[in-house]
């Protein structure tokens, strides 16, 4: 008769679940220490500065060119022409006024146009003094002489009453303001003149 050989025996089973765990845990403190270095390395590490592309720019201000300050020309040098020339009037007085002479020797002829100058002034009298003296006395009549200075352009200097025989003096100062006001009539000949200009006042159709 065979014999039967005896059953075999398992492994002990502690023993390798022991181990199991023993590398399990092995495995997740290994786990844990990489996640644990990682943290504190990446929390530790510094950001690296960035690399700035921009370039120094250049300088606005150039220092100036001694080649372009030598090509300024120099101002042209300032010539002393001496005195300004003094102004020449004709027919006048020195210092340029036409009514400082004293010695006159010019002369009004008749039918010139300084005695047609001078009748129109007449007429500006008439107009403006002795007709509205007229009208709050219809008789005033009379004969007014103005001394008058020309000069040789024709400008009235002066104009003073000389005489006045009419019985309103104010006829003749009004006449002498007024012609003096008139300011100039055509030059007479020879420059300058003095002259007594008779201004005859009456009532318009007396005779």
């Amino acid at each position: 008769m065979s014999s039967v050989p005896p059953p075999s025996q398992p492994p002990p089973s502690g023993n390798s679940n022991g181990m199991y765990i023993a590398l399990a845990v092995v495995l997740l403190l290994g786990i844990g220490g990489i996640v644990v270095w990682k943290v504190t390395s990446g929390s530790s590490e510094q950001p690296k500065p960035v690399a700035s592309n921009t370039t120094p720019s250049a300088s606005v201000s150039a220092a100036p060119s001694n080649t372009l300050i030598d090509d300024v020309p120099l101002p042209p040098p300032v010539i002393d022409a001496g005195p300004a020339p003094t102004a020449i009037s004709t027919g006048g007085g020195g210092g340029g006024d036409p009514c400082s002479y004293n010695a006159c020797n010019g002369v009004v002829t008749t039918g010139s146009d300084t005695e047609r100058g001078l009748q129109m002034l007449a007429r500006q009298t008439r107009r403006k003094c002795y007709d509205p003296a007229l009208g709050n006395d219809p008789s005033l009549q009379g004969h007014v002489k103005v001394h008058m200075k020309i000069a040789g352009n024709g400008q009235i200097c002066s104009a003073t009453v000389a005489s006045n025989d009419m019985s309103n003096a104010s006829v003749g100062e009004c006449a002498a303001r007024q012609l003096q006001a008139s300011g100039r009539v055509p030059p007479p000949k020879g420059g300058c003149v003095l002259l007594d200009f008779p201004l005859n006042y009456v009532p318009m159709g007396a005779h």
